[in-house]
């Protein structure tokens, strides 16, 4: 491979409780309670789908992000880079013959939060594509697509590296190689079948290099 995108909440930065516990104390706040393990199940797609298969209706959505978006000041603090991390990215952008790029759920805002100000892995990055540039979320590609436009990179050179379903679904809707990242934590043995490559640390990535 020598071309590689990056999802970012649950590959790069461990940010599940982050924002699942404050999407669960901004749905207590409107009456609705549901368990962890539920909205977990949400985790790597955008907070608008999310609600959706959460059976929020739709014209409460954007208000409810916006409680939620503050309930994330509170637990900001459980969020970190995964071990590992940052040597690989510095490893793959120092290589002349790649390309490294981030294709995120975040919004732009939440981009420059997280990865330039906070978590400053933007440096390792030729580009990014955030959720609020595209019509659509993963599980659809477009974002996927838009990277491939953006950067001038062939599909069959490139690879996706992401935790969840919705990440494998968007990476092969796009003609894409998945790459499934394990050190998050366990994985349903359906999304290691499908997935093209299993990465159990992040080192493992430097061996796809071709």
């Amino acid at each position: 491979m020598q071309n590689f995108l990056f999802d970012v909440d649950g590959t790069l930065l461990d940010s599940e409780k982050m924002y699942m516990l404050a999407m669960q104390q901004a749905l207590d706040e409107t009456g609705r309670h549901f368990e962890y393990e539920r909205l977990a199940q949400t985790f790597g797609t955008t907070g608008k789908i999310a609600f959706q298969q959460l059976g929020i209706p739709d014209d409460e959505i954007p208000g409810l992000i916006d409680i939620w978006q503050n309930y994330t000041k509170s637990t900001y603090d459980t969020m970190r880079i995964y071990p590992g991390i940052e040597a690989v990215l510095q490893q793959l952008h120092e290589n002349p013959r790649l390309t490294t790029a981030i294709v995120t759920s975040k919004l732009a805002p939440e981009y420059q939060r997280d990865l330039v100000t906070n978590f400053p892995l933007d440096q390792f990055m030729d580009g990014h594509v955030t959720a609020d540039e595209v019509q659509r979320g993963k599980p659809a590609p477009d974002s996927l697509q838009l990277a491939l436009a953006k950067l001038k990179l062939m599909p069959n050179q490139t690879i996706y590296i992401g935790d969840t379903i919705y990440d494998l679904q968007a990476a092969h809707a796009a003609g894409l190689t998945f790459g499934l990242a394990t050190w998050g934590g366990p994985k349903a043995q359906s999304l290691i079948r499908d997935s093209d490559e299993v990465l159990d640390q992040p080192h493992d990535l430097l061996n796809l290099i071709g």
